[in-house]
């Protein structure tokens, strides 16, 4: 489905991963679609799971309808006008993945500690990603993609707004491992159906950040007990 949908063109716009202004675009939709989740999940209050699902349950939908052509054209050129099509090749990937994390987190964690990791990957992930781009100079040794300054610009970017949420300690060691994380996964790309396409889908930052920063805040807030 994924490749017919990558022949076809069916989102068809250009990939401006190359262009300062596409990926700076893209930060900042991934930035304001965080802090958007974190108002709704702490408005809903214990309707915040129904919430969560909903959510993913409606971005699966328009993504499955963009890939099978049911949406008029403009329409869906418009909805994929920021993605990645050399990269991704599944539309909305990203915030589908992002909301698969933070349910999950919701499931396992106490609540701070969820809106602490979607404060993680929104703010970090978004920075690191910009000052990558704009700023760095130095490539990580275990990445040829990656920078030590996008990635140190995502912890403390990500530490501070964590530090709204959890103790400074869980903040920091939460942004740690969320942006060391981050900086040694790579998007995914899915070409085919096989074997390895669900490892490929979920070995994603957008949904490994939220389950991975929220357990070392919870074991760390166990420590402190």
């Amino acid at each position: 489905m994924a490749n017919e949908y990558t022949q076809n063109l069916k989102c068809d716009y250009l990939d401006k991963k190359a262009t300062l202004k596409g990926e700076v675009e893209r930060q900042l939709i991934h930035l304001f679609t965080g802090i958007t989740l974190i108002l709704l999940v702490r408005a809903a209050g214990d309707m915040a799971l129904t919430l969560l699902l909903f959510l993913l349950a409606f971005y699966v939908t328009i993504s499955i309808a963009i890939i099978l052509d049911k949406l008029p054209l403009p329409l869906s050129t418009f909805l994929c006008r920021w993605g990645r099509p050399s990269k991704q090749t599944i539309p909305f990937k990203g915030t589908i993945l992002l909301l698969c994390g933070i349910t999950f987190s919701y499931i396992l964690f106490p609540e701070e500690i969820v809106y602490a990791s979607i404060a993680i990957v929104a703010f970090g992930d978004s920075v690191a990603t910009a000052a990558g781009v704009l700023a760095g100079r130095h490539k990580l040794p275990y990445s040829g993609e990656k920078t030590v300054e996008g990635t140190v610009s995502g912890i403390i970017a990500a530490f501070l707004a964590a530090l709204f949420f959890v103790t400074p300690l869980q903040a920091f060691i939460g942004a740690a491992g969320g942006m060391l994380l981050e900086s040694v996964i790579g998007l995914q790309t899915i070409r085919e159906f096989n074997s390895q396409m669900i490892f490929k889908f979920f070995f994603n930052d957008n949904f490994l950040i939220p389950l991975f920063s929220g357990l070392l805040m919870f074991i760390i807030g166990l420590s402190n007990t």
